[in-house]
């Protein structure tokens, strides 16, 4: 995981501006990183629990 974290690693190239907020479709993709990881039981994952239940708090569900 402090892969992920490597400044040497870079992003990859933008070719379009970002928006300022998440689309719902990138909120939801995130929600789902952030639920996979928060199911390890490294302080990671209690970090990873705390924001999925903080995203997930502000976005509608799928369902709706």
């Amino acid at each position: 995981m402090d892969e992920l974290l490597d400044p040497g690693l870079g992003m990859p190239a933008l070719y379009k501006p970002r928006l300022p907020l998440f689309t719902l479709s990138e909120a939801h993709e995130l929600l789902d990183i952030l639920q996979h990881f928060g199911r390890t039981d490294h302080d990671w994952g209690a970090q990873a629990r705390h924001f999925a239940a903080e995203l997930a708090a502000r976005i509608p569900s799928r369902d709706a």
